[in-house]
């Protein structure tokens, strides 16, 4: 092994980013390539208790994966990562020739004992072992101490450095490093493992480089830095810098090809890489994945997400707890009003009209002319909402999020509309708004769905005691996110992966409307084709 050595974990944490879903053939080309790169470890994915599927990177079996890397490479170490408690040391196979040669374990503290107690079976079975504690940045140097006194008594393969929240910068990553280094076991090598929140990650491995003296090193990259959020350091921009600074030994075009034909494509569907969120992430010293679900939710800006950031507890920050952000999401949103009177003028401003909802869909363009000829009819009353599309003047718009408050009020302003403006209790509003409704009584009881504007409104409608609606863009979600808007200026961030999911929670939800209100589509919908198919 090399004293400088780049690891390359784009099937393994890249594989978070597409759900490891690359395809069999996919994952043998990318670990065979990046053998022909002279990677010195090529880490093949999970090791898990699930049932195998062979288009994915996780895997039950350790000879799941031995035809994925025939033929070895002499020079390459194949590793798989287990997290601790996800897979028993039973179930590993002693390692042999054609087998991977090394198993990274993760662990939290509090797993510590039973990560200990699995590095120690697999190292009787053969393998190189790889200890990662999780959140490195989150132990005080006493327990990091304390934590080298067992790692030099195993004596595993590797210990690694995890900047978990992406959060280091180079003075306090060296510290953790001299801190590893004074009192580890020479013979014990180094890795590190960065998250590219900062846009940190390649200016602290040359940092790491310069400094490791003897010390034997790992670093941890992916191809074109896949991996979720704000993505891993770039193993093609890492093998560079070390061919030109150190020794030539890495085929960096080979990382490049991989990029073009598997990567790149892969992003477009499911981007990743630098953003204002991770960003706050990093600096609120959270995990990602907070800013990751409300991102998701599509409806707050930067600086609400702040202020929820703020309302996590110190000590839950570092460690990812759904349950916790979407409660605190919800009561960020809630702001109880009583709405009896509102709902009664509103009653009185649709009374024996057609009740048309404008969801802001990329059919809004797409059938432009099929919509103007339905809005010819009489008597309509139309709502747009969180949107109000070029060419059709609505009777009112509802708004549901802040985001698209401040959106519609910067591009019309509120107070120069020529129609009412309905929105929920959430919204910080200015006196022009004439409607304000009770957020939480319109919210569903999904968290994938909790306050999707367009069933908020349905909701709405149906304590308005509506019996019929017609329904204009509401399309349903495309993973190209630019399918799903008929104007890129109200296209999200989001996990296109999870909208998918959305549709397949909001069919389910649209069932309950429809038990209650008679739905028409007047534009194409993947929520009325899927009914209809059914």
């Amino acid at each position: 092994m090399n004293k400088v050595a780049v690891l390359d974990c784009t099937l393994r944490d890249g594989g978070y980013v597409n759900d490891f879903d690359f395809s069999k053939n996919t994952i043998k080309t990318i670990i065979a390539k990046l053998g022909k790169a002279h990677m010195d470890v090529i880490e093949c994915g999970f090791l898990k208790n699930i049932e195998y599927d062979e288009n994915k990177s996780l895997y039950s079996d350790v000879d799941q994966i031995t035809p994925l890397i025939a033929p070895k490479k002499k020079h390459t170490m194949y590793v798989a990562m287990i997290v601790t408690g996800t897979i028993q040391a039973s179930k590993i196979i002693p390692r042999r020739k054609d087998t991977i040669d090394g198993i990274r374990i993760t662990f939290h503290k509090k797993e510590m004992d039973e990560a200990f107690e699995l590095g120690y079976a697999l190292m009787d079975k053969g393998y190189e072992v790889f200890m990662q504690p999780v959140g490195t940045t989150s132990y005080s140097d006493v327990e990091l101490l304390n934590l080298f006194e067992r790692i030099n008594e195993m004596k595993p393969y590797a210990f690694y450095l995890v900047d978990t929240l992406g959060k280091l910068y180079a003075k306090q990553l060296l510290k953790l490093f001299y801190l590893a280094d004074d009192n580890l076991d020479e013979d014990i090598t180094i890795g590190y493992h960065s998250h590219n929140n900062l846009q940190l990650s390649f200016s602290n491995a040359q940092q790491l480089i310069q400094s490791c003296g003897k010390r034997n090193i790992i670093i941890d990259g992916s191809v074109l830095g896949m991996g979720r959020g704000a993505g891993n350091l770039c193993s093609e921009i890492l093998t560079q810098y070390i061919n030109e600074n150190i020794d030539y030994r890495y085929h960096t075009e080979m990382l490049l090809e991989l990029m073009d034909e598997y990567i790149s494509p892969i992003s477009y569907i499911h981007p990743w890489g630098y953003s204002a969120g991770y960003f706050l992430a990093a600096t609120n010293n959270c995990h990602p994945n907070y800013v990751g679900f409300l991102l998701n939710k599509q409806t707050l800006n930067m600086k609400q997400i702040y202020q929820v950031l703020k309302e996590i507890p110190s000590d839950e920050r570092s460690l990812y707890n759904e349950k916790l952000i979407a409660g605190l999401y919800l009561k960020f949103q809630e702001n109880e009003i009583d709405d009896k009177d509102t709902i009664k003028e509103l009653q009185k401003l649709i009374k024996d009209k057609k009740i048309v909802v404008v969801a802001p869909g990329k059919s809004l363009t797409d059938e432009r002319e099929k919509i103007e000829e339905y809005m010819k009819q009489e008597n309509l009353f139309v709502i747009s909402v969180n949107s109000i599309p070029e060419y059709i003047i609505p009777d009112a718009v509802f708004i549901s999020n802040q985001k698209r408050y401040h959106q519609l009020k910067k591009e019309h302003g509120i107070k120069e509309l020529p129609f009412p403006v309905i929105t929920t209790s959430n919204i910080q509003v200015s006196k022009a708004v004439q409607y304000i409704v009770n957020y939480s009584s319109l919210v569903i009881a999904d968290e994938m769905i909790t306050d999707n504007a367009c069933l908020m409104l349905f909701n709405l409608l149906l304590n308005m005691g509506v019996e019929e609606v017609s329904v204009i863009g509401f399309d349903g979600y495309h993973t190209n996110v630019e399918r799903n808007y008929y104007t890129t200026r109200l296209i999200n961030s989001s996990d296109r992966e999870k909208l998918r999911t959305i549709n397949k929670h909001i069919r389910k939800y649209m069932k309950k409307i429809k038990a209650h209100m008679e739905v028409e589509y007047v534009t194409t919908s993947l929520y009325e084709k899927e009914h209809n198919n059914k």
